[in-house]
C-alpha cells in the first residue's frame, strides 16, 4: 500500500477508537510507519484527514461490491429495488464490529463538519439512485415529498438492525445476526414495493 493509505487504514482504526477530538496526528502516524509530515503532505491537517477517512470508510464498507442502479435493469425496477436493498442490508450488517462500523456510529452521535462533505461526496449519490428506483417501482407517480418519505422509511428499516442491535439484541428472541441479512432484505423488500403504490392511502380503504 502507499503513504496516503497506510495512513487511512490507520486513521480510522485510531478514529474510531477514539473519536475525532480523541485520536491524534501522531498515534495514527506511528501505527502506519508515516513522519508526522506524511499527514500534512497528503491531507494538509488533521480535520482534512478525518474527512478523507470517513469517505474512505464509507465508500469501502461494502468490501467493494458495486451497488445496483437502475441503469443495470431499467425495464426491472422491482428487482432492481429488491437488489440495493439487499445490497444496503449486507453492507450495514457486515460492518458490525468493525472499524467502519465504530467510525460511523461515532461521528453520527457526535457530528462534525466532515459528515457534511461525506452527505454530498458519498451518501447523496446512494440516496438519489434508491430515490430513481423508488420513482420508477411507482410508475413516477410519487411527488417529491412521498418520494422522499420512502426512500427514508427505506433506509431506517435497513439502518434500525445496525444502529439499534444493541436493543434488539436485548429483546425477545428470535434475534437477527448479520447470517439473516437475507430474510431481513427480503422482509424490507416487500414493504417497500407495496408503499410504491402511488394511490393516497385514504383512497385505498
Amino acid at each position: 500500500m502507499s503513504t496516503k493509505t497506510d495512513i487511512l487504514e490507520a486513521a480510522m482504526h485510531v478514529f474510531a477508537e477514539r473519536g475525532f477530538r480523541g485520536g491524534t496526528v501522531r498515534e495514527i502516524c506511528e501505527r502506519a510507519g508515516a513522519n508526522v509530515a506524511a499527514v500534512n503532505y497528503h491531507f494538509h491537517d488533521k480535520s482534512s484527514l478525518y474527512a478523507e477517512v470517513l469517505q474512505h470508510a464509507y465508500r469501502n464498507a461494502g468490501a467493494g461490491e458495486a451497488m445496483p442502479t437502475l441503469a443495470d435493469a431499467p425495464d426491472q425496477p422491482e428487482k432492481q429495488l429488491a437488489a440495493w436493498i439487499h445490497w444496503y442490508v449486507r453492507r450495514l450488517l457486515h460492518s458490525d464490529g468493525t472499524p467502519v462500523g465504530r467510525l460511523m456510529a461515532r461521528e453520527l452521535a457526535d457530528p462534525t463538519e466532515a459528515l457534511d462533505h461525506l452527505a454530498r461526496g458519498a451518501v447523496q449519490p446512494v440516496f438519489s439512485e434508491l430515490g430513481r428506483l423508488v420513482a420508477a417501482v411507482a410508475g413516477g407517480g410519487l411527488d417529491d415529498r412521498r418520494l422522499k418519505l420512502q426512500c427514508i422509511t427505506i433506509v431506517g428499516q435497513c439502518l434500525v438492525f445496525h444502529s439499534g442491535r444493541a436493543m434488539l439484541q436485548r429483546l425477545e428472541p428470535p434475534h437477527f445476526t448479520s447470517d439473516d441479512a437475507e430474510e431481513i432484505a427480503r422482509h424490507i423488500t416487500a414493504g417497500a414495493i407495496r408503499a410504491c403504490d402511488p394511490t393516497p392511502l385514504e383512497s385505498r380503504r
